[in-house]
């Protein structure tokens, strides 16, 4: 069983993070780019976090958090829309492709939950070929 309430506890604190950040870009206070790099690093670890737990979560746990998640990315994305928009001698832009990257591959994951736990646990042949494809992925990851 995957950590639901971890998970859903990091997504809102990172959410939170996000949406400040972004409404001080908007306002013009004093936003850095080492908020900026601690906010990546953040997400960097949450990537692998998620991406540990991917294989156990459950439908049950994706409809816990899943919402959240969907709401993070949304809030991400406009994150590094904002962050684009500044001017390059701001020296921003190293930090706002990783920003981008890191909205990326949480996409990704999101997208794979999303496809692949809302499936019917139940069939057979699903079972069998997600099965596969974890062990291929443990193999792969030695």
């Amino acid at each position: 069983m995957c950590q639901t309430a971890l998970i859903s506890d990091k997504i809102v604190r990172l959410g939170t993070r996000s949406f400040k950040q972004r409404l001080e870009v908007v306002a013009g206070n004093e936003y850095s780019v080492t908020k900026l790099s601690r906010l990546n690093r953040s997400l960097d670890d949450f990537y692998e976090f998620l991406y540990t737990q991917i294989n156990s979560v459950t439908q049950e746990d994706y409809k816990i958090f899943g919402p959240q998640l969907s709401i993070l990315l949304s809030t991400l994305k406009d994150l590094y829309k904002t962050c684009q928009s500044l001017p390059k001698s701001w020296g921003f832009a190293t930090e706002t492709d990783k920003l981008g990257r890191n909205y990326s591959a949480l996409y990704e994951v999101e997208n794979d939950l999303r496809t692949f736990k809302k499936c019917n646990s139940t069939d057979p042949e699903m079972s069998k070929l997600l099965s596969k494809a974890g062990i291929a992925l443990k193999q792969l990851a030695m």
